[in-house]
């Protein structure tokens, strides 16, 4: 990738535009100035304190706590509603812990007791908390030891900077070569317009609280940022998973024009950007959904023009009301409102999918597990708690489904008897609310989420007992490619758009034409303006994307023919890597794609 030359700092000049290539992690564009941060913890001092400065240092670890403390209590006043509920948990756990007197007290006796920095002191009582955490037999204490990680590196950054936050420059673009949730929370209010990073992935938790926040997010190589020093003009588009260095005054221009309208989003009371189906230039119908995982998000079907909600994370609705209440009634009214929301449309509602990395509190007595993802989780523990967690949701789903037209998605299925049993209980739970005379709609079609390569490869077995297919992208590359979305250090290797997972996306589409069975597209790479045509061109008959991937996605599909895309979703399975079939794809973007001018619908 090539170097960026630096700029020439003068007004209206460009040092040369470079365009350079990433991937949109959370949607939408910023024209601004690049500001460098470094969100790593500081290097601790490990020298002994002297004697006379013990105090001093003790005084200085006050502080530091004090810092810290207005840290968190600023991000959890300026965040969001839609990010409040995915990282208050986080937030509040660490408050506690700033304010945990058997905590401020060891910290404190190490730097009299052993003449320890503040930083060092900090950092041994932390680790010899999380490493007790970590053996307890508590699962929940367990699951909550990497929040001490975090908690660390905030009361560092306070040691040593003797200020809360970071200053950053009006209308700044972040660089950072690592970003986490908090930071982007706490940054976000200070004229931030967009973030370029190296180590997030599509789907990590600081793309999800992008996404929320309305920040663009683009990853790209961590290479292409060494060269972006602070004032560089800079170019986020992380729809077209592009950043543009130096850009020339008509590049600005253009750009410009399109932040300007994705900053005045459609109000709920607005007619729909996009109104009634989509269709490709050609004719053939695609159908665009939004994936939904806060009651909030509901609001934004109508204006938007989803074509109802192809993916409810039912785990986050409950969540984000911070007790993990999951009563049958608490569930049914939930899913009614869903069901109201979606309209004639309808909406596909995915079990439970517990286990991986789930927060539910009442559900951490489960045991402890090396490998979580590949453990007890999704319709396995599901089925393994019939009568806690399955069936209450299945009564709830049917009583919901008299007020709209709800579809049942089944977690981390691997073989058809996991849907022969879910069917029968369903059958049961409808029987039971007949017998005792309580209102609901038996007719709820049942559909599995393909995210074990399993499922994918025997597609066909499956035909017989689901009525559709949602693929989850997610997961599914994750188990092909064999990469942690959330492990920093290969999360660019996670790409759906790799030859294998579009080769068992295939495998999945080619079954469902076969037995009638439609096949849908849920994962993130549905929002990806790039890896739209291929899905397309595969045979894929829906798509499924966060609520501000809809304009983009809707705008796509209505631009392009369905037969081009077949062409370049049989040169992209050809291809021998995910980058490779990203290079292909933006090039048949730019000759067969919409304008990149913003267009009226």
């Amino acid at each position: 990738m090539e170097n960026v030359s630096s700029t020439t700092g003068t007004e209206g000049r460009s040092a040369g535009e470079r365009v350079l290539e990433g991937t949109g992690a959370a949607p939408g564009v910023a024209v601004g100035t690049a500001f460098r941060y470094d969100a790593s913890a500081p290097a601790v001092r490990q020298e002994t304190v002297a004697p006379d400065a013990i105090d001093q240092e003790v005084e200085l670890f006050a502080d530091g706590v004090q810092r810290a403390q207005q840290e968190l209590e600023t991000i959890r006043a300026v965040a969001p509603e839609a990010a409040e509920a995915d990282t208050d948990a986080l937030i509040e756990a660490q408050a506690l812990m700033l304010r945990d007197d058997e905590f401020l007290g060891a910290v404190r006796r190490r730097i009299r007791e052993t003449h320890a920095s503040a930083g060092a002191a900090v950092q041994a009582v932390l680790n010899a908390h999380r490493e007790r955490m970590e053996a307890s037999d508590d699962a929940y204490l367990r699951d909550r030891a990497d929040e001490l990680v975090a908690l660390e590196t905030r009361l560092l950054r306070a040691l040593r900077q003797g200020a809360v936050a970071h200053a950053i420059d009006t209308h700044s673009v972040l660089v950072a070569q690592s970003l986490t949730a908090t930071d982007l929370l706490r940054l976000s209010p200070h004229n931030l317009l967009g973030c370029v990073t190296a180590e997030s992935g599509a789907t990590s938790h600081v793309a999800v609280v992008a996404e929320a926040l309305s920040v663009p997010l683009l990853v790209t190589a961590p290479e292409t940022l060494r060269d972006v020093p602070s004032g560089t003009p800079v170019i986020v588009d992380a729809d077209a998973g592009r950043l543009v260095l130096h850009p020339t005054t008509e590049t600005r221009k253009r750009y410009r024009r399109r932040q300007a309208e994705q900053d005045a989003p459609p109000s709920p009371a607005s007619a729909p950007l996009f109104p009634g189906p989509a269709a490709t230039e050609d004719g053939r119908p695609v159908a665009v959904r939004a994936n939904i995982g806060l009651k909030e998000e509901l609001n934004l079907l109508a204006p938007y023009g989803a074509q109802g909600v192809g993916l409810l994370r039912t785990e986050l609705f409950f969540l984000a009301h911070g007790d993990g209440r999951l009563d049958e009634d608490h569930q049914a009214d939930a899913y009614r409102a869903v069901a109201e929301a979606a309209g004639d449309a309808g909406a596909a509602v995915r079990l439970l999918d517990l286990g991986g990395d789930d927060r539910l509190p009442r559900l951490h007595t489960a045991p402890r597990e090396n490998n979580p993802f590949l453990g007890w989780r999704g319709i396995r523990r599901l089925l393994d708690c019939p009568d806690d967690l399955l069936r209450p949701q299945l009564r709830a789903l049917l009583r919901a489904n008299q007020h709209g037209s709800l579809r049942v998605l089944l977690p981390m299925v691997t073989d058809p008897d996991e849907v022969a049993r879910v069917r029968a209980l369903l059958t049961e739970e409808s029987d039971r609310l007949a017998q005792n005379g309580v209102p609901h709609d038996p007719d709820m079609p049942l559909g599995i989420v393909v995210e074990v390569p399993a499922a994918a490869l025997q597609a066909h077995a499956f035909t017989e007992h689901v009525d559709f297919f949602s693929v989850g992208t997610n997961d599914l590359t994750q188990y092909v490619l064999a990469v942690d979305r959330d492990n920093p250090r290969v999360a660019s290797r996670h790409s759906a758009l790799h030859p294998a997972v579009l080769g068992l996306l295939l495998r999945v589409v080619e079954a469902g034409r076969t037995a009638g069975c439609p096949v849908e597209v849920c994962g993130e790479v549905a929002g990806d303006v790039q890896a739209v045509p291929v899905l397309l061109g595969l045979g894929v008959e829906a798509l499924s994307v966060a609520p501000q991937h809809l304009p983009a996605v809707q705008r796509l599909v209505r631009a392009v023919r369905y037969d081009a895309t077949k062409a370049l979703a049989r040169e992209a399975l050809s291809e021998p890597d995910a980058a490779a079939v990203r290079r292909r794809a933006r090039e048949w973007l730019d000759a067969h794609g919409p304008s990149s001018e913003p267009q009226n619908p």
